[in-house]
């Protein structure tokens, strides 16, 4: 397919520009919000591409949609960009436009759908490539896949199993499109669960309130490249990146630390302990977490 347009602002909408041009596909325009010119992933993609990256301030100007409709586009592609597209913006390509979707829908619609997918205990992540029909993520589903979310796992490994199964899906609805086959899968509406953008402040830990579990889901969902989660140590921000289940079960007062035996430092949740293994004030400094001190 040539005249393909994309609508990307990090390494998801990169990817996918890249397998594209290496399956010969034509890409007429790759465009990113002017603050993203500069990414790496981007700038190398579109060198492969032989294409350069065009800065948009607003992709729902009538300006732009006039500029795309001259262009003659016949298929347009919206990986991880931030803007709310409009109706005419939508149905301005042949062939309509199409989102990659990090969640498993109509479960997970809205923001941050990977980040949910982790806190939320699932085993494993769903992906889509849904229809844009004007609505949030309720179009219909033309491609999904299923990516494993081991116990090893942090949202940076989730976000790169993510990536690497995003431009499968993307050619398999290409290729679909090409021979004529432009139906997909229907969302039930009466399925749908719309998640909300996370922020930093949904990232404090409950101690009183969480699992042991929980709270190593949570963690590892909100870890690097995300500021972390975080508690309150003395009146400071701690940031916590990474916990482990222990196999020795601690309990007691939920946000007591606890060292046993040299091992440590604990922190009592809801039910037990989870051992902190990655953490450190906002300076980036390490305090000394001592047996009865207190978290939250």
């Amino acid at each position: 397919m040539d005249n393909i347009h994309l609508f990307i602002n990090a390494e998801r909408g990169a990817a996918v520009v890249k397998r594209l041009a290496e399956a010969g596909h034509g890409i007429s325009g790759v465009h990113v919000p002017p603050s993203r010119l500069d990414s790496p992933a981007i700038t190398d993609a579109c060198r492969a591409a032989g294409i350069q990256a065009n800065g948009v301030e607003d992709v729902n100007a009538p300006s732009f949609v006039d500029e795309l409709r001259q262009s003659g586009a016949r298929l347009s592609i919206v990986g991880g960009f931030s803007t709310i597209f409009r109706q005419p913006l939508i149905d301005l390509p042949e062939f309509g436009t199409i989102n990659l979707h990090a969640g498993r829908l109509p479960f997970y619609r809205g923001g941050s759908p990977l980040n949910w997918q982790i806190i939320n205990g699932e085993h494993e992540a769903g992906v889509s490539v849904v229809r844009m029909d004007g609505d949030i993520d309720s179009g219909d589903v033309l491609a999904e896949g299923r990516i494993p979310i081991d116990d090893s796992d942090t949202i940076g490994d989730v976000h790169t199993k993510a990536h690497d199964l995003f431009p499968d899906l993307v050619l398999e609805v290409i290729a679909n499109f090409e021979q004529g086959n432009f139906g997909g899968r229907a969302q039930l509406a009466d399925e749908s669960c719309y998640w909300h953008q996370r922020n930093d402040d949904d990232g404090r830990i409950s101690w009183t309130d969480l699992s042991a579990r929980q709270v190593f889901d949570l963690v590892r969902a909100i870890t690097r490249p995300y500021p972390g989660a975080s508690t309150v140590f003395e009146g400071q921000k701690l940031r916590i990146f990474a916990v482990s289940e222990s196999d020795r079960v601690v309990k007691g007062v939920p946000g007591r630390i606890v060292w046993i035996l040299g091992e440590g430092p604990y922190v009592v949740c809801r039910d037990r302990a989870v051992l902190l293994t990655d953490y450190g004030l906002e300076d980036g400094s390490r305090p000394k977490l001592k047996t009865g001190m207190r978290l939250g």
